[in-house]
């Protein structure tokens, strides 16, 4: 991805439809209007496409439907704006790409993202289906310097940041089942993974990984997914743009981020987790190894933990497990 290209896209996207002239072009980025146009054509190699009239100079027409690095570089809001994005056609999981980099002493933050995930995964090392078809597979990687015993809440925060954005940007009604799925209608439509490298008294790396479903169909998936996953193509009725959204979530994961690092975040967690908590006043199902808890889910303690009432009235605070609704 070329900064020179990131730097016409901006130009050209904060005209909001109008031309921009060759020589403007030209002069802001110090480089000849032949190099603008050779740089042009290295663009619409990708998908991207100009109007160009004498005297009025270009106009952006159209941009790819693929995650495109150079078009969310463009598009990234203030708070992420020094976010440095890396794009991989094929990987085996964006975690562990931002993992091996972080080792081999990557600045961060920054953001993995890949088309198509080979080996994606999900919570106790569950396969994430991850497919070439217009879903976003992220991975967001900081170096936060803060006590481990602080990460307790940090999925629960991102979580809610995350199913915000959504909300927000596709005008869907999601929320998150506690302590890392997002879901729209019953149906899963989001997953997080934070993993972290930690001393004894200090988080070294931090990684937080996130598949959405933004294009996906049904069809498309295997047979054992189909009644229990979704999309927001599913659920809008129509496709969205991957690159647009991509740049907005980076934007918020990135405030979401200094909120936590800063722990301002601590007195609305509780308040906005109630907004869009999936599991309050539920019965569920809990799964601890071999052990089951039933009981009626009541919310999360200032720790994350999930807190359950069981049967006979008594109340527990569950920091891991796997929830099931029941009916």
């Amino acid at each position: 991805m070329s900064s020179t290209e990131v730097l016409i896209l901006k130009e050209l996207l904060s005209a909001k439809g109008d031309f921009v002239s060759g020589s403007r072009l030209a002069e802001s980025l110090g480089i000849s209007r032949v190099a603008i146009w050779s740089h042009m054509e290295k663009l619409r190699s990708q998908g991207f496409n100009f109007e160009a009239i004498r005297s009025k100079g270009y106009r952006l027409t159209q941009r790819p439907n693929a995650l495109n690095g150079a078009l969310i570089s463009a598009s990234l809001p203030r708070a992420a704006e020094a976010l440095k994005i890396v794009l991989r056609e094929e990987i085996d999981s964006t975690n562990s790409e931002a993992e091996r980099l972080l080792a081999n002493d990557e600045p961060a933050p920054f953001l993995i993202l890949a088309k198509l995930q080979t080996q994606g995964r999900g919570r106790f090392g569950r396969v994430w289906h991850s497919s070439e078809n217009g879903n976003l597979y992220a991975s967001f990687a900081f170096r936060p310097e803060i006590s481990p015993a602080r990460l307790s809440t940090f999925t629960l925060w991102m979580g809610i940041n995350i199913c915000e954005c959504v909300n927000a940007f596709f005008r869907v009604q999601s929320n998150i089942k506690w302590p890392n799925d997002i879901h729209i209608s019953g149906k899963k439509v989001a997953g997080i993974l934070t993993e972290a490298r930690m001393d004894a008294d200090q988080t070294r790396d931090l990684v937080l990984g996130i598949g959405l479903n933004i294009n996906g169909r049904a069809e498309d998936w295997p047979e054992e997914l189909q009644t229990i996953a979704t999309s927001i193509r599913q659920e809008t009725g129509s496709q969205q743009d991957a690159n647009r959204f991509t740049a907005a979530l980076a934007g918020r994961v990135m405030l979401a981020y200094e909120q936590f690092v800063s722990d301002s975040y601590r007195s609305h967690l509780k308040e906005k987790w109630t907004s869009y908590d999936a599991l309050e006043g539920r019965n569920v199902s809990l799964f601890q190894g071999e052990a089951k808890i039933e009981g009626k889910a009541c919310g999360i303690d200032p720790h994350g933990a999930l807190i359950v009432e069981r049967l006979d009235g008594s109340r527990i605070q569950v920091r891991a497990g796997e929830v099931t609704l029941e009916k």
